[in-house]
């Protein structure tokens, strides 16, 4: 998808954002939002993708600060998102029936953008766990969660592109689900620092190998899915993959800029106008939607 005339404001909004966490040095504050307002005058027009612009406004924010800004606030999303894992293991497995805890677990890994990990001192009960999940489904505005379910039983494997730190704990859960099916799950976290998504660093902090089969990057630093940037390596088996699971509205913005080659599924809340537009659903809605490939 392009960008919208909200894009523009976000973009600006969110750099500033960084800015701030960055660094307390005013002057290079202000150096840096000049550069950011030249960059945008530059490259923000109506065939950017907004996933694509806001990987270069965070690089050019690491560039000139020297450091990641995103970087201590990950790691409190891990801690805090590992605090709730054993209870949401327990909520999932007081479910025996298989389709009623992929189902759960499905709305687990939604709920995780619903859910603030990084705030210090933050602690969640099991009911208020499960307040959330019910929110999920209450905000469900595309349900394909079922059909999801029968295309984990129809393939080798799933491809799964996760999304922010603390996030992808949650989505351990949906992985663990999906291997009970049977087909094997490659995660994909980013090949380097941008916003606040999981890298390898992440993974290791979750440990995601415990439960993907294989964990690999996409080879870049940037958000969503950028073919032009991405690894050999990431090429080959994101475009050999028999099911895709993307997670969040960067991999949605990204990924609707090409047909896909094999079902891809988005978990994602529509945060945003332009993206809710683009889905063809209200703001701030849940989604778990499947787009195909095109017909032969």
């Amino acid at each position: 998808m392009k960008v919208s005339l909200e894009c523009a404001h976000c973009l600006l909004e969110r750099a500033g954002n960084q800015v701030r966490l960055a660094t307390d040095d005013p002057k290079l504050q202000m150096k840096v939002i000049e550069a950011m307002t030249r960059f945008l005058g530059e490259n923000f027009n109506s065939d950017a993708v907004p996933s694509h612009i806001g990987t270069d406004r965070d690089l050019l924010v690491q560039r000139m600060t020297g450091c990641d800004p995103y970087k201590d606030l990950k790691h409190q999303s891990n801690l805090m998102a590992l605090s709730i894992f054993p209870e949401l293991l327990q909520l999932v497995e007081g479910f025996t029936e298989p389709a009623s805890r992929f189902r759960i677990a499905t709305l687990i890994a939604a709920a995780a953008n619903a859910i603030e990990f990084d705030v210090s001192g933050r602690e969640f009960s099991l009911s208020e766990l499960k307040a959330i999940i019910d929110n999920v489904e209450t905000d469900l505005a595309v349900d394909q969660i079922e059909d999801v379910r029968l295309l984990c039983q129809d393939v080798k494997s799933v491809f799964y592109l996760l999304d922010n730190a603390g996030e992808l704990v949650l989505d351990l859960i949906l992985i663990r689900e999906i291997k009970r099916i049977g087909p094997k799950v490659v995660a994909v976290v980013k090949g380097g620092p941008v916003l606040n998504d999981a890298t390898r660093i992440d993974a290791e902090e979750v440990h995601l190998r415990d439960y993907a089969d294989h964990v690999i990057d996409t080879g870049t630093s940037a958000i969503g899915v950028n073919l032009e940037r991405s690894s050999n390596a990431f090429k080959d088996l994101f475009f050999s993959s028999e099911l895709i699971i993307a997670k969040g509205m960067g991999n949605f913005e990204s990924l609707t800029e090409f047909e896909p080659t094999c079902p891809t599924v988005h978990i994602m809340r529509t945060k945003c106008d332009p993206v809710a537009r683009h889905v063809g659903v209200p703001k701030n809605k849940n989604v778990i939607l499947i787009r195909m490939p095109p017909a032969d």
